[in-house]
């Protein structure tokens, strides 16, 4: 259950920063490649958890799991950079009812 909730939370994650960045046509309205946003890790009521944040501070993904370590919620921050950088994109089509 546990791995279905992080693979919930990665498509979560994957689908709101690629919603953020966007596709604009226009280079001009593009941000530069030094404006980036950030992941803070912070300790919550229920443990260590993550979020996303854009270059004008507002969350666009957060980690849904609190964990009892630090170093654990660091382990899957570098899990989802990784995976962005070099994970490809796949659009789940809705199935007919």
């Amino acid at each position: 259950m546990r791995t279905a909730l992080r693979s919930f939370a990665l498509f979560a994650i994957v689908a709101a920063l690629i919603a953020a960045a966007g596709l604009s046509p226009a280079p001009a309205l593009q941000k530069k490649a030094e404006e980036v946003g950030t992941i803070e890790v912070y300790k919550a009521k229920d443990g260590w958890r993550f979020r996303v944040k854009n270059t004008e501070g507002k969350s666009v993904a957060i980690g849904t799991v609190g964990y009892e370590k630090k170093e654990e919620a660091m382990k899957e921050v570098e899990f989802l950079k990784a995976t962005l950088a070099r994970g490809k994109v796949v659009e789940i089509k809705e199935e007919k009812k």
